[in-house]
């Protein structure tokens, strides 16, 4: 032992600071060497909003609270947050207290506790108007049960008190989510509860549940806590953060506690002040604000993720990527079918979701959603997609899964029509669409980033002529079928050539025509009737760098140019068309709005798609995938070998696919 002090001291200096996680081993053990050498301690706890899921089963952490003095739920001695509650000035500081009220709005209408994947539905039994009264069961060994002076009280006490309190009210019972989950035992009799009240065992939202009661009984549950927010009357058997400060009845004294506060003020210095907040989504440190917003955008992608799944016109290669995409809230199974009569077969019915890639026609499935009320999703790539072609069968690292229609048929309503036609966009929103702008265009990022960037040799380029850039397409692809009344990659040329006589026009064939994958390949001396150059084995952004203008028929190549600052004329009606940034040739009378180009960039690139990091699989924001597209396009475009993989990667992945499709007579 000596020796081991010993080379502890050696460690030690001025600078030294000793960490632990709460009231737990580490926690004790850093106040102990705090002590013992003289120097600082700090310790960590979760915050009091985590996480979607519960941290038992993994789910990533949105904040930690740190305390150099005690910890928050120890009441046997201060803390950081008890002396923030005791002396900070919340009067004036307007700015703080304007937060508060926002951020509890949030929470309120959001439903935003904790942990965040409980059902939002209240069961039919509490639906009543019948007054009611909610004890809070906890963890059995929680230790702020142990330090908030809850061991002073019987927890049989507390159900007797509030059933005596309470005459002609229903009592009720709920259950910790981590019991109802299997991981820890309740701290309060089950069977003995069950004698004197009904029981709550649905895994149901807190803010869901509170709103149906009018008191609730606790010993130190932050539930009571979010009961106040609530404006509901809240009694502890205990002496949790937020007693003592007149908001609550409490059972018993803590003489450090000297003031009155608001709601406000106590969620200001808890949730605000003494909190530390990380967006595991974008890899930043974030805010309160920030965090309420990110639960809520993937709770509902994760609770859409929820269910029996059933996917359509998914090809075999597409079926292992998408399957990141589908993380479940709580539990799912993903059945990939051909056609309607497998997917009955399989269990389709009316508690399913149904998933369709692009606009693949299942007209017998859609007509069986249709009588079974069944919800129809569209899945496409999203407008930043990989390094090198999906017809390479590379990942998709990101997805859109539109429950209207899909962004490029403007036939009908998308989700993403309707973003641009209702949604509010923040200041903050902006501001981060215009940082993409930023980043994507220094980078030079496009959706499949395959080809370098390189300066182009105009042959037969006039000097002041003016340069226009017309993206070749796929002929069959969905988005000129029905964006396009199926244009032809040379009437293009033609009605480029005819709008624009004098001018230098430059044509780029698509990749995946380049490649040799799909169908749209004009003659070199075809297209060079209407055109003055054709480039193929270069990046977007090496013709975009020259070009004046682009025209196109639907092609994403006009969304990347308006990034760019260039002027852009539509020949069919791409999702970034009508909204009075774009020259078109086709009206769309259900797109009502003019936008700016921050708000376009904020709906195609932030609110409709979702992403995944090449790396982890995991979701994250756009920010992320960018930076790591980043590493990987350099890569790819760098390293022989590295592309020499990719490619032969993608060509024997191709040939395996073919193989399957002649065995199974596809």
């Amino acid at each position: 032992m000596n020796f081991y002090f010993y080379n502890l001291y050696a460690l030690i200096n001025k600078n030294t600071l000793f960490k632990g996680w709460g009231r737990k081993r580490t926690g004790k053990y850093a106040i102990f060497l705090s002590k013992l050498f003289k120097k600082d301690f700090l310790l960590f706890e979760d915050g009091f909003i985590r996480s979607i899921g519960l941290g038992v089963k993994g789910w990533p952490s949105f904040s930690i609270v740190e305390d150099d003095i005690g910890i928050y739920y120890d009441t046997t001695a201060p803390s950081r947050l008890e002396n923030i509650l005791n002396n900070y000035d919340f009067k004036n500081d307007k700015k703080l207290l304007q937060t508060a009220k926002k951020a509890i709005e949030l929470i309120k209408k959001h439903k935003i506790s904790k942990y965040n994947h409980s059902s939002l539905t209240l069961p039919g039994y509490l639906k009543t108007d019948t007054k009611k009264v909610l004890i809070v069961a906890q963890t059995k060994g929680d230790l702020s049960l142990e330090y908030g002076y809850a061991q002073n009280f019987d927890t049989k006490t507390m159900v007797i008190e509030a059933i005596k309190e309470n005459q002609g009210s229903e009592i009720y019972l709920k259950v910790h989510p981590d019991v109802l989950a299997g991981k820890k035992k309740s701290n309060i009799d089950i069977d003995f509860a069950k004698k004197h009240c009904k029981i709550i065992s649905e895994d149901i939202n807190p803010l869901v549940l509170l709103e149906k009661f009018e008191k609730v009984y606790t010993q130190t549950s932050q539930m009571g806590f979010e009961a106040l927010l609530l404006g509901k009357k809240v009694i502890c058997f205990g002496m949790p953060f937020y007693a003592g400060w007149g908001l609550t009845e409490d059972k018993i004294v803590c003489k450090r506690r000297k003031r009155k506060l608001s709601v406000e003020e106590i969620f200001a210095g808890a949730y605000i002040l003494y909190a530390r907040y990380y967006n595991p989504y974008t890899h930043k440190k974030s805010d309160i604000i920030d965090t309420l917003l990110t639960i809520k955008k993937y709770r509902d992608i994760y609770s859409q993720n929820d269910g029996k799944l059933y996917f359509f016109g998914f090809s075999r290669w597409k079926r292992g990527f998408v399957k990141p995409f589908f993380k479940p809230l709580n539990s799912n199974s993903l059945t990939f079918c051909n056609d309607l009569k497998e997917a009955t077969k399989k269990g389709l019915d009316s508690n399913s979701k149904i998933f369709i890639w692009g606009k693949k026609r299942f007209d017998d499935v859609e007509k069986y959603a249709r009588e079974k009320g069944i919800a129809i999703y569209r899945v496409e790539d999203g407008f930043v997609r990989s390094v090198s072609l999906g017809s390479d069968l590379t990942r998709a690292y990101s997805l859109v899964v539109d429950s209207q229609g899909i962004y490029f048929d403007p036939t009908q309503p998308s989700d993403l029509e309707g973003i641009l036609n209702n949604y509010t966009f923040d200041k903050e929103l902006l501001q981060r669409a215009k940082a993409l702008q930023t980043y994507i265009t220094t980078k030079k990022i496009s959706k499949y980033n395959i080809y370098k960037d390189i300066a182009l040799d105009l042959k037969g380029y006039k000097k002041d002529q003016k340069i226009v850039l017309v993206p070749g397409q796929v002929e069959d692809d969905a988005s000129i079928i029905y964006g396009a009344n199926s244009m032809s990659n040379l009437e293009l040329l033609e009605a480029a050539r005819k709008n624009a006589p004098d001018a230098y026009i430059i044509y780029k064939p698509h990749p995946d025509v380049i490649a040799g994958n799909r169908i749209g390949d004009i003659e070199d001396k075809t297209a060079l009737k209407y055109c003055d150059f054709i480039v193929k084995e270069a990046s977007v952004d090496s013709v975009l760098e020259v070009a004046d203008e682009v025209h196109t028929m639907t092609s994403l190549v006009g969304f990347e140019a308006l990034l760019r600052g260039k002027k852009v004329y539509t020949y069919g009606m791409p999702f970034y068309a009508g909204w009075g940034l774009t020259v078109d040739k086709v009206k769309n009378p259900r797109r009502v709005k003019n936008r700016s180009l921050e708000e376009l960039i904020a709906a195609a690139y932030i609110v409709y798609p979702r992403y995944i990091h090449p790396k982890t699989k995991e979701f994250c924001e756009i920010e992320v995938l960018l930076d790591e597209l980043d590493k990987e396009k350099k890569r790819y475009n760098s390293n022989y070998i590295f592309k020499a993989l990719i490619n032969s990667r993608n060509f024997i992945s191709r040939k395996i696919q073919f193989v399957i499709k002649v065995l199974l007579g596809e």
